[in-house]
């Protein structure tokens, strides 16, 4: 009534005061976004606090140090190991509030280009004032982090000459380009203290030492992270001539060598066994290679109709090899007598009938052999079944298959766990007998996968392996470039009594690669493709003569169909544009 009364008055009905639990959720998300997001720039900002506060640390540290430095007598001035020798050890870790901060003290001798630098210096004195650099390395927000500080020291006095000589280090690329920020260790253990620093190089790629005590025993190392590396050689019992042995420095004389250092490169290795043409045949002793029998029985090494059967088939388990590259000749062995017949067929992997087009006759079937099934696509039929229907007019008269077979070539297949040597040109010296020494000799395998990749310095390089190497495509030696990726493919392996080695070329001499060869004899039929160095090669065959078609997409196809074949045989054709 009061509702009634409120509407006759022109009021509103009134609003619940309840909330509703739609509401009560909605209300939870919302202040649980507004919490997440003040939660994460709560959290941004202490990170980039305690970041901060990480880099303050880090820079008193550097300052301490720095301030020590300044707190030493000039002639005191140096690190340990290092030119100028000193009490300062080079690398020193402090810990603040847990964290480690690495301290790394370099110092060396300045020439100040306001008398000339080097020989130009108008006073021949080369180490004018002494220069520190303090880095001091530590972790923050997860990331290695650095803070540098560096201060010259002047000496009390004028300027005068340090005891000992200058040495030079220039460290080039493989194109005698400077190559700047390259670690380049000096070491020498006779002199004492013994000498033990590394420092880097400049922008013209040079690291110039003042006051390098007096000896021929300076060791050098240099390197690069991802490039090669480069030093100095001890003589020794057999690198009686080292190249480039250590380094001599002389009272005020100024010791130069150069190194070079690049990219490293690349050189994949792939094994393959050479192609060999196999043959998948059953003379049915039992029914293990057959898929099905229809109205057949296997009995006394062959297939014959079942007692009663006028017709009967039979099918063969799929035939599907690996590193398939051709099919090659069907054969088989048939007892009909009058009245009586059987002829075979060949299924695709679905165990349909190959078209005509694909193979000719195949859908009438066939009862006289070899079949060649050269142009049979691998790539289109990669797996294939035989057929055979028997059939007769009357049950006195009985049909056989006594075998069959189909013969495929496969290869080259993965050659795994061959071992080989790489041996580069560049040499470290020479045995008393002058005979060189190399470098770089890498003793490798290729594993389980027939491959292996090699990380090398630019260099040219033999290969020599534990099996034979029939063919290396490219061809050696390797030439390696800085920062490059070069492949390449051995075939290695025996070819058996009888093999044909074919090089396919164009009439200016150039390789024609997956150029299609096709070996046959009335009792063998092989295809194989060139590789990029224009090469097939037939092995493990029978002594004979052959028959050997050459073609290639864009060139005339050339025949030679008597081909004499004896041993370890090689041909070469040249084929010409159409």
């Amino acid at each position: 009534m009061s509702l009634s009364r409120e509407r006759q008055r022109g009021g509103r009905a009134p609003i619940a005061s309840g909330m509703t639990l739609i509401d009560v959720l909605v209300g939870s998300a919302l202040l649980l976004v507004v919490f997440l997001a003040l939660f994460g720039a709560l959290r941004a900002s202490l990170s980039l606090s305690a970041i901060d506060q990480a880099e303050a640390t880090a820079v008193e540290v550097a300052n301490t140090q720095m301030e020590y430095l300044r707190g030493l007598n000039y002639e005191a001035l140096g690190t340990q190991g290092g030119i100028p020798s000193g009490f300062v050890p080079q690398y020193a870790t402090s810990t603040v509030d847990g964290a480690p901060y690495v301290v790394h003290t370099f110092i060396d001798y300045y020439d100040d280009p306001a008398d000339g630098t080097g020989t130009a210096d108008t006073n021949g004195i080369t180490t004018d004032y002494k220069k520190a650099v303090v880095s001091v390395s530590y972790a923050a927000g997860g990331f290695p982090r650095l803070v540098t500080l560096a201060s010259n020291f002047a000496p009390p006095g004028i300027e005068s000459n340090t005891a000992g000589g200058t040495l030079d280090i220039h460290v080039v690329d493989a194109s005698d380009n400077a190559v700047s920020g390259a670690s380049v260790r000096i070491v020498n253990a006779s002199t004492s203290p013994a000498i033990d620093f590394t420092t880097l190089t400049d922008s013209s790629g040079m690291v110039s030492i003042g006051g390098a005590t007096s000896s021929p025993d300076y060791q050098i190392y240099v390197s690069k992270s991802g490039d090669s590396s480069a030093q100095t050689y001890p003589r020794t019992a057999i690198n009686v001539n080292p190249t480039p042995g250590f380094l001599t420095v002389r009272q005020d004389q100024t010791t130069t060598s150069t190194f070079a250092i690049d990219r490293l490169a690349t050189l994949i290795i792939s094994s393959f066994s050479p192609a060999t043409t196999t043959v998948f045949s059953d003379s049915f002793a039992s029914t293990a290679n057959l898929a099905g029998e229809k109205n057949a029985i296997v009995s006394d090494g062959s297939v014959q109709l079942a007692s009663g059967a006028l017709s009967g088939s039979v099918q063969s388990i799929p035939i599907s090899p690996s590193y398939l590259d051709s099919w090659g000749l069907l054969n088989a062995s048939l007892s009909t007598p009058s009245g009586a017949s059987v002829v075979v067929r060949v299924l695709d992997a679905s165990g349909n009938l190959l078209p005509d087009s694909v193979l000719a006759g195949n859908s009438t079937g066939f009862s006289s052999f070899p079949v060649s099934l050269i142009g049979v696509s691998t790539t289109s039929y990669p797996t294939l079944a035989l057929s055979a229907t028997l059939s007769r007019s009357s049950t006195s008269t009985n049909p056989d298959l006594r075998s069959w077979s189909l013969s495929h070539t496969q290869g080259p297949e993965p050659f795994p766990n061959s071992r080989f040597l790489l041996t580069g040109t560049k040499t470290i010296g020479s045995t008393a007998s002058s005979a060189p020494l190399y470098k770089t000799q890498v003793t490798g395998i290729t594993g389980s996968t027939g491959s292996v990749t090699e990380t090398l310095e630019w260099d040219a390089y033999t290969l020599s392996a534990s099996t034979t190497v029939l063919e290396s495509c490219p061809p050696g030696p390797y030439q390696l470039a800085p920062g490059s990726a070069t492949s390449t493919k051995l075939v290695q392996g025996s070819l058996g009594n009888a093999s044909l080695g074919v090089t396919v070329m164009n009439t200016q001499g150039g390789a024609i690669g997956n150029a299609r060869v096709v070996l046959s004899s009335p009792s063998f039929a092989a295809a194989l493709p060139t590789d990029a160095c224009g090469v097939a090669y037939f092995a493990a065959i029978a002594p004979g003569t052959y028959s050997l078609v050459t073609s290639a997409p864009g060139y005339t196809t050339m025949s030679d169909l008597n081909l004499p074949i004896s041993g370890q045989a090689t041909t070469t054709v040249s084929l010409s544009l159409q």
